[in-house]
């Protein structure tokens, strides 16, 4: 039995969708269905009964997903333990420098690695994207730089062209209650966003991100705050939808009450380090970190082929 069986068996049943869990994973959906099937021989139980909502599970898949997610969870504790290699980035504190895109894209990573690198958490300071470039190379040398770039931000990724090393591409998606009408979707398309409420992170490079996927169209902003409870309660009461991406989508412990759909020629963005720190600072160190999880914990992510996260074409269910 392979983690990745496991994780993609987490995804169906928190999409009810064979075709939502292979986009998210990256592989066809026939893979992912055999995958399935394995799982079930395997265990020799069913796990999901077809209804004309989608995939439910039955009540022996239920405990084996509630034993899965402490399966997947214990994984990558893992990962992260062969990461941290000594567990330790040096007695210097760590200082992150990031926007809070950046830092809600992340936020399981830093989580994890609070949780097992102890007595050594990062001290986050949040700026915006556009502060970060102004001053990162008069920051010290020990500090960590993590933004995220558009293409379509042409200006700014020509100013920082020789000190910016993506680490990951991503792709904006949408998270709506497992209720939406959304969630039953293979995709969203702009058009569909431009008709409705959203509940949006107040941030400028959100918001740039938005209006460029809406080319240029007035978004239907029903809350925009720096509130994530908030917005989340907007969401769970199907008031509105909000955004996430394909990294988080695909790190986060899936949730059996919202849905992380596609959104077709949607926006992207590449996540990476802004400057060099100093050799053998925390910093650093923290870097290369950065790198190995998300070389192990994201190997599947990080393996797909160039664009393969949009959703170009509609996939039966």
């Amino acid at each position: 039995m392979r983690v990745e069986s496991l994780s993609l068996f987490l995804s169906v049943a928190q999409h009810r969708s064979i075709s939502h869990a292979a986009r998210q994973h990256f592989i066809s959906q026939q893979g992912a269905s055999s995958i399935v099937k394995s799982l079930e021989t395997e265990l020799e139980t069913r796990l999901f009964d077809r209804t004309p909502s989608g995939l439910q599970l039955t009540a022996a898949g239920r405990a084996v997903a509630r034993e899965a997610a402490v399966a997947l969870s214990a994984y990558r504790r893992m990962q992260i333990a062969a990461a941290l290699g000594s567990g330790s980035l040096g007695d210097e504190p760590l200082t992150v420098i990031a926007s809070p895109f950046v830092v809600n894209r992340l936020d399981t990573l830093f989580q994890e690695y609070e949780t097992m690198a102890a007595g050594n958490r990062p001290r986050i300071i949040e700026r915006s994207l556009f502060d970060i470039v102004r001053s990162y190379d008069r920051d010290d040398a020990d500090v960590l730089h993590l933004v995220a770039i558009s293409p379509f931000m042409e200006r700014i990724a020509y100013r920082v062209r020789n000190d910016f090393t993506p680490l990951v591409e991503c792709e904006l998606m949408v998270a709506c209650s497992a209720d939406h009408p959304f969630a039953s979707k293979n995709f969203v398309t702009p058009a569909d966003l431009a008709a409705t409420p959203l509940a949006c992170y107040g941030e400028e490079f959100l918001a740039r991100l938005v209006g460029h996927m809406l080319g240029g169209g007035r978004p239907n902003v029903l809350l925009r705050t720096s509130n994530l409870a908030m917005i989340g309660r907007a969401v769970a009461s199907g008031e509105a939808v909000t955004f996430t991406d394909s990294l988080s989508a695909f790190m986060e412990q899936p949730d059996l009450r919202t849905a992380a759909v596609p959104i077709k020629e949607s926006v992207t963005f590449s996540l990476g380090v802004l400057g060099t720190p100093a050799s053998g600072s925390s910093a650093e160190m923290f870097a290369h970190f950065l790198e190995r999880y998300l070389a192990t914990s994201c190997a599947s992510y990080m393996e797909r082929r160039p664009g393969e996260g949009a959703a170009d074409e509609a996939v039966a269910l």
